[in-house]
């Protein structure tokens, strides 16, 4: 292909604009389609979701997704957060301190061990850098019960959809920090 390139301006006038501006700096993304479990009185790391992530930019923006099925041995509400582990630091939108109780982003109620909750929670992050930090998932169910991932409380061997097995993803998105107001 053969043609002027210009900057955005000169696009009205029929150039072909040049590359670059762009709202999205990265991504880094990973799928995890192993069954894991978790117990504990309150949210502890899901070793399955560590990622390490290094901006290109010290002012960009992150976006976090997690997507991912969750199921309990037992009834009882699930919890959990993301987790910057370089910083020991919990990030994100995550509840207002109120007295002893513990401060999550995301939660809901399993119903049992053959129906999940499913969990699709996003969050921002301002890291402030461009070396690389290891982020985390933390997550848990109450502790009379074993949080499960990607799996029933009961994952009996058979071809029933309510023992069907699930994927999950964790997504890391950088956006240049022009393009995100965060208030």
């Amino acid at each position: 292909m053969s043609g002027l390139v210009g900057d955005n301006l000169a696009r009205a006038s029929g150039v072909i604009a040049s590359a670059g501006g762009g709202t999205i700096l990265s991504v880094k993304s990973m799928k995890v389609t192993s069954t894991v479990s978790n117990s504990g009185t309150a949210p502890t790391q899901i070793s399955a979701f560590d990622m390490s992530f290094a901006p290109t930019t010290s002012d960009g923006k992150l976006y976090f997704q997690l997507c991912t099925n969750v199921c309990g041995s037992g009834d009882g509400p699930t919890a959990g957060y993301f987790y910057d582990v370089t910083n020991s630091a919990q990030i994100g939108a995550f509840a207002d301190t109120g007295g002893s109780r513990l401060r999550c982003s995301w939660g809901g109620n399993i119903r049992g061990t053959y129906y999940y909750q499913n969990v699709n929670f996003g969050t921002w992050h301002e890291p402030g850098t461009t070396n690389s930090i290891d982020y985390a998932v933390f997550g848990n169910n109450h502790s009379s019960t074993t949080m499960y991932i990607n799996r029933t409380g009961t994952d009996a061997n058979n071809a029933g959809i309510e023992v069907a097995r699930t994927a999950s993803t964790f997504t890391i998105t950088e956006y240049a920090a022009s393009a995100v107001t965060l208030t």
